[in-house]
């Protein structure tokens, strides 16, 4: 498996795991510059792991294994911190 895509994969759910309850607030009428600014930030994140993934060479791309792993365990956590959020109704 490509590291390039592992990376950019792990950096997109931190975005979605970050943007989502964002996005809700929003949807909710919560209308604050704190929830929109994460909502934008979740949502660039997205945008831009997306980006990396189709604009870097997979072959070229060199990150160390700490840093792959540390990266896969934080979206992880933040993926689970979601939805347990989102299960427990807050």
């Amino acid at each position: 498996m490509e590291r390039l895509y592992v990376y950019s994969g792990a950096l997109a759910v931190i975005g979605v795991s970050v943007g989502s309850p964002a996005v809700r607030s929003l949807a909710a009428g919560d209308r604050s510059i704190p929830v929109l600014l994460v909502a934008v930030g979740g949502g660039w994140m997205v945008v831009g792991a997306v980006y990396e993934s189709l604009r870097t060479d997979p072959d070229e791309f060199r990150v160390p294994a700490a840093v792959l792993f540390a990266l896969v365990g934080a979206a992880c956590l933040s993926l689970l911190g979601t939805l347990l959020s989102a299960l427990s109704g807050a």
